[in-house]
């Protein structure tokens, strides 16, 4: 699966969504991030709009991921959710040396966290989302 189709089957896409935490397994090559997702939608009535449901999006067969710094005039200094967007990883950010050695069908991700000003990048074999109770 991608993270495009994973944002077409939900209400609305992953606009508005934010990671609670992220946790990297080492052993099993697997990277979640723990979000809230928007399931209300704009014709409903407040507070059932901004309505949100917890959920993992999983990365499975992590070949890297890293995290920049944040900006110096960003909020990271406040803890609590960190609201996101992504897109494809574009041609020559990813290191040409690495790029050379990925895996043909490695999936490429930039995420940018709104709240630090800055990115985490990723390259996986699969990506997933499920619903959580917490």
């Amino acid at each position: 699966m991608t993270l495009e189709q994973i944002e077409e089957s939900l209400p609305n896409g992953l606009h508005d969504a934010e990671i609670r935490e992220i946790v990297m397994d080492y052993e099993h090559a697997r990277l979640t991030f723990a979000v809230n997702v928007l399931v209300g939608l704009p014709t409903e009535q407040n507070p059932d709009r901004e309505r949100c449901r917890p959920g993992a999006i999983v990365f499975e067969g992590v070949l890297f991921y890293s995290v920049e710094f944040p900006q110096v005039r960003s909020s990271f200094q406040h803890p609590g959710p960190a609201g996101f967007s992504y897109e494809r990883t574009s041609a020559g950010e990813i290191p040409e040396d690495l790029e050379k050695v990925l895996l043909s069908g490695t999936q490429s991700y930039s995420f940018f966290m709104r709240d630090w000003l800055s990115h985490i990048y990723i390259a996986a074999a699969d990506v997933s989302f499920l619903w959580s109770d917490r």
